[in-house]
């Protein structure tokens, strides 16, 4: 990035903790000669800065990435959660974080992620397209149910799941929802996907690790006694929409992807083993 980038902080959560740290930030930047502002006070669509620090956990993050991605902007997370698997940083390095700003000492990571777009929504025809930086999630919904689901690569069919649901994770979201239903790990820049079907009836039925450039289409099939019902499908647990039996979503690698910022010295094996307990 050539130049001194410009900041916007996306702080959704308005808590004293959070507040201090946005001024702190803001602060440090000034003292640096970095223009920084107050993203959600600032939303012009005509602007949109090089560097989106987003302070809160992976949620916060998740929430902008999307966005982040289609303008090619670079996202770093100022860990205030939990997790924090996507985070550059915790509270405490925020006067560090603006100095790599400062010094162009950060290095930025080329995640991948996924395309989903539904068709066969009757006279609506094909749906909009929406990105996920975690994973792709379908399920009924009407919870304690389970749904049927023909999963087709490329065309060709690869199983009928009869489960709670499937999800389609990048390695990115491999350590997200994918683990927490069984799937495995993935080095982040990887360039594979990840299928799991979400508590299946079989046990047979185990995550498939897939290549990035297979398309995956998801068909929802009608069981006997439920035609009337309908599913959802989520976007990296933020955003939920409706998809009716019989319709179909396909899921592919996104042609943009998201940038994501670390600091010098950041190892993602020392990361795993801090947040996993290993």
């Amino acid at each position: 990035m050539a130049g001194v980038p410009t900041i916007g902080i996306l702080a959704p959560h308005r808590g004293s903790v959070f507040q201090r740290t946005l001024q702190q930030l803001l602060r440090c930047c000034e003292q640096r000669s970095i223009r920084a502002y107050d993203l959600g006070k600032n939303t012009s669509s005509n602007e949109w800065p090089d560097i989106v620090v987003c302070l809160g956990g992976d949620g916060t993050i998740l929430s902008a990435v999307e966005q982040a991605a289609r303008r090619g902007s670079i996202i770093a997370g100022v860990n205030m959660g939990h997790l924090g698997f996507l985070s550059a940083c915790g509270c405490e390095q925020v006067g560090e974080l603006a100095e790599s700003f400062a010094t162009a000492a950060y290095r930025v990571e080329n995640r991948s992620m996924l395309q989903v777009t539904p068709s066969g929504l009757g006279a609506d025809g094909e749906g909009e397209s929406h990105l996920a930086l975690n994973e792709v999630a379908l399920m009924r919904a009407q919870t304690g149910k389970m749904i049927d689901v023909d999963v087709e690569l490329d065309g060709t069919l690869l199983n009928r799941y009869h489960a709670d649901g499937v999800l389609v994770a990048t390695p990115t979201g491999s350590t997200a929802y994918s683990l927490s239903a069984g799937g495995p790990l993935l080095w982040p820049t990887a360039e594979v996907m990840c299928l799991t079907p979400i508590c299946p009836h079989s046990l047979t039925n185990r995550s498939v690790v897939l290549p990035q450039d297979v398309e995956i289409t998801l068909h929802p099939r009608e069981r006997r006694g439920r035609a009337g019902e309908s599913l959802i499908y989520s976007t990296d647990g933020q955003a939920t929409h409706s998809i009716p039996l019989n319709a179909a979503l396909t899921i592919r690698k996104a042609p943009v992807s998201l940038r994501l910022l670390f600091l010098p010295g950041s190892d993602y094996a020392a990361r795993l083993r801090a947040k996993l307990g290993w």
